[in-house]
C-alpha cells in the first residue's frame, strides 16, 4: 500500500517527538546517583508515553536519539559535572537550558572476571540539590508568604530536580494558617522589581502593626506620614524579612521598608530630575551605590536606614561572633590594654575587651547598644552615647 502524505508527516512527527519524550524521561528517572542505560531508557519512555509512542520505542531507537543529540546539541552534553566547586566559568550555560546530559560508562564485572562496559545516562538540573534546599528552607520559613504561596513554589522548586520531589512537599500545620496568612507578598515583590527596572517612582502607601481591641487582633495600620512617593531601589533580604531600600525627597539618605507591610503600591512615570531628587544619595556621608546589598546590609543593622556615622565600641571579646553576624567581617577590633580599660572606667580584669570602629545608621547602632548593653559601650559619638545611657537608665526606673 502506498504512503500517502498525511501517514508520512504524522510518522516524522512522532519520531520528532520522542526526542522529548526521551529528554523528559531522563529528567524524571535520572541524576548523577541514578544514571540510565538504554534499555532502561527504552523501558520508562514506553511505560510513561504508551498513548504517544505505541510502546514501540526500541534499544536501536534510543542510541540513535542520544547519538543525535549529543552530536547536534552544543552544550546539552557535559564532560563534567556541575558541583559546589564549579565556578561560573565552569558553568557555561550558553543556550540557557538550565540542564544538561551525561554520558557515563559503566564498568562492571560478571563472576567469571570478565568486565562489561554499559553506557549511562543521565539528566542534572545546574541548580544543585544544595542549593534547591537552601531557597526551600528559606522560603518555607518566612512568616509573611501565605501557605498557598509557598506550596506553589515548592511545586515549582520540585519540577526542577524531580528525584527530590518528596523531599520539597510542603506540609502546612496548624500554626502556618495563623503564622503565614498575607496574600500579597509575592505579587508586592514582583511589583516592585518592575517598577525598579522601569527606573520609575512609586506611591507607597506603608503600615505599622498594632493591636485592635475591638476585633482583639494584631492588624496592620496606616502608618503617620503615608502615602508617600519615592522610589524602588533595591530588593534586600536582612534578618529573616524582605525589604525594598527607597530613596525619597524628604532625607538625605534611603529608607528601609519591609515588604510585607505594604498597604499599596502603585507605579509613577519618573523624569530623570525626579530621579535625582528621590535619590536618597544627598548627604555628604551618604552611600554613592547599592551595588553591594551585603555592605548596604552591614551599615544598617536590623535595617534601620540613615546616614552612615562613624562608631567607637568598646566590645567584649566573646561577642565577636554577633558583631559579624549583624555587621559583617569588616569591623576593625583592636584589643584594649588594662590602662586603657582603667582610663575609661571598666573595672573587669576577667573579661577581655576590644576597641572597634565600624559606621552604622546612628537609629540601628542605639538598638544594637540597647540589646547588648552589658557587652557593647558606644564611646563616640558622645551625643549617641549619652542616648543611649539616659534610654538605660530610663528603663532601669521601670524596673524598680
Amino acid at each position: 500500500m502506498p504512503i500517502t502524505p498525511e501517514k508520512t508527516k504524522s510518522k516524522k512527527s512522532e519520531s520528532r517527538n520522542n526526542v522529548l519524550y526521551l529528554i523528559l524521561t531522563l529528567k524524571n528517572h535520572s541524576d548523577r546517583n541514578n544514571p540510565l542505560s538504554i534499555s532502561e531508557i527504552a523501558e520508562h519512555i514506553n511505560k510513561d508515553y504508551t498513548e504517544q509512542c505505541g510502546g514501540n520505542i526500541n534499544y536501536h531507537t534510543v542510541g540513535r536519539l542520544l547519538d543525535s543529540l549529543e552530536n547536534s546539541c552544543p552544550g546539552l552534553f557535559r564532560i563534567d559535572d556541575i558541583t559546589t566547586y564549579s565556578t561560573p566559568e565552569d558553568i557555561h550555560d550558553d543556550n540557557h537550558f538550565g540542564f544538561y546530559l551525561r554520558h557515563i560508562i559503566d564498568v562492571k564485572k560478571s563472576e567469571n572476571c570478565k568486565t562489561a562496559k554499559i553506557s549511562k545516562y543521565y539528566y542534572e538540573s545546574i541548580l544543585l540539590e544544595s542549593e534547591l534546599m537552601t531557597l526551600y528552607d528559606a522560603i518555607e520559613t518566612y512568616n509573611y508568604f501565605a501557605v498557598d504561596d509557598i506550596m506553589n513554589i515548592s511545586l515549582k522548586l520540585s519540577s526542577l530536580r524531580p528525584l527530590s520531589k518528596n523531599m520539597l512537599t510542603y506540609r502546612p500545620s496548624r500554626a502556618d494558617d495563623i503564622l503565614k496568612e498575607d496574600k500579597n507578598v509575592l505579587d508586592s515583590i514582583s511589583y516592585l522589581a518592575e517598577i525598579i527596572s522601569h527606573k520609575n517612582l512609586a506611591g507607597i502607601d506603608y503600615g505599622t502593626y498594632a493591636f485592635n481591641p475591638g476585633s482583639s487582633k494584631i492588624e496592620l495600620i496606616r502608618k503617620k506620614g503615608y502615602p508617600k512617593v519615592m522610589l524602588p531601589l533595591r530588593l534586600i533580604w536582612s534578618n529573616g524579612f524582605y525589604y525594598c531600600i527607597m530613596g525619597n525627597s524628604e532625607y538625605d539618605n534611603t529608607v528601609n521598608l519591609r515588604v510585607d507591610r505594604m498597604l499599596y503600591i502603585e507605579e509613577i512615570d519618573a523624569k530623570s530630575s525626579d530621579l535625582k531628587k528621590y535619590s536618597g544619595f544627598g548627604g555628604k556621608k551618604g552611600n554613592t551605590d547599592i551595588e553591594s546589598k551585603s555592605a548596604y546590609r552591614a551599615q544598617n543593622p536590623v535595617m534601620y536606614s540613615g546616614e552612615p556615622t562613624h562608631f567607637k565600641l568598646l566590645v567584649r571579646s566573646s561577642m565577636i561572633n554577633t558583631m559579624v553576624d549583624v555587621f559583617g567581617k569588616n569591623i576593625k577590633p583592636e584589643i584594649l590594654s588594662i590602662q586603657d580599660q582603667n582610663k575609661l572606667g571598666i573595672n573587669d580584669p576577667s573579661s577581655e575587651w576590644l576597641k572597634i570602629r565600624i559606621d552604622s545608621s546612628m537609629d540601628g547602632m542605639m538598638l544594637f547598644a540597647k540589646e547588648y548593653s552589658g557587652d557593647v559601650i558606644i564611646l563616640s559619638p558622645e551625643e549617641v552615647r549619652m542616648k543611649v545611657r539616659n534610654l538605660l537608665k530610663a528603663a532601669l526606673n521601670d524596673y524598680s
